[in-house]
């Protein structure tokens, strides 16, 4: 029998990510209550969904340094599929973000009471 490791190790991959976004939401979120403001749910959604910028980023650098591919088709086709690729990763991490930022903030405010 063979044994197929990549998948749990794009399990484990995908799970210090999941980890790494909520802390990183819950951080600035915290700074963003800290200092008063309580437009805090974009700016959560943002931070977790920043991640894929830095992707495309990387894969514009990797089209330029790395591949042999040129024409038009070539490209548009590469930038195209990275660009969807970087939208559905950028709304998955916003919306991770967001729901831990938002467990974070009921967590905190769960037993203010207002009189």
């Amino acid at each position: 029998y063979k044994f197929y490791y990549v998948y749990g190790f794009v399990l484990l991959v995908f799970s210090i990510l999941v980890v790494v976004t909520v802390c990183v939401s819950i951080v600035i979120t915290y700074f963003i209550l800290n200092a008063e403001d309580y437009r805090w749910p974009w700016t959560a959604f943002l931070s977790g969904a920043s991640i894929a910028g830095y992707v495309f980023v990387y894969a514009v650098y990797y089209f330029v340094a790395k591949t042999k591919m040129h024409g038009l088709l070539q490209t548009a086709f590469y930038f195209g599929q990275t660009a969807m690729t970087c939208a559905g990763l950028a709304i998955v991490c916003g919306a991770v973000g967001y729901l831990g930022a938002r467990a974070f903030v009921f967590r905190i405010y769960r037993n203010v009471k207002s009189d």
